[in-house]
């Protein structure tokens, strides 16, 4: 996955950016998994100015994760993991970023049952209503 280490970084960008709210939990988390990915190295250079300069109003999330359709599964569903896990940085999970993330597992090819257990869960009527009682 190196070899597409931009446009993780910039899907990763996304995702801390999905609920509209930047918390510096989410790009210490981002910085943590490029380290990470790069086998333990120092973020470069370039990516830092990519973090620094990332504007989410022009990010196409579809655009960029279908130029990943190449990788084999278990790359995107790792991809996805990395995904919630930026969602998860700031400990506050919400609609958009779930919403996020489904868009970016579409984008990539992959069926609800390979990420289903990332996403959050939208109770029915029936079972709210044994919840509540």
């Amino acid at each position: 996955m190196k070899q597409h280490i931009e446009t993780i970084t910039q899907l990763l960008l996304g995702a801390a950016y999905a609920d509209k709210r930047l918390a510096g939990a989410e790009i210490t988390r981002i910085r943590s998994l490029l380290s990470t990915l790069l086998g333990g190295a120092e973020v470069p250079e370039a990516l830092l100015r990519q973090i620094n300069t990332f504007s989410p109003a022009a990010f196409n999330p579809q655009q960029a994760a279908s130029g990943l359709d190449g990788l084999p599964v278990e790359d995107k569903r790792k991809l996805l993991e990395l995904v919630a896990s930026v969602n998860d940085a700031d400990e506050e999970l919400d609609l958009a970023e779930d919403i996020y993330l489904r868009t970016v597992a579409a984008a990539l090819g992959l069926s609800h049952e390979e990420y289903s257990d990332l996403t959050l869960e939208i109770l029915g009527g029936d079972e709210l209503h044994g919840f509540l009682a």
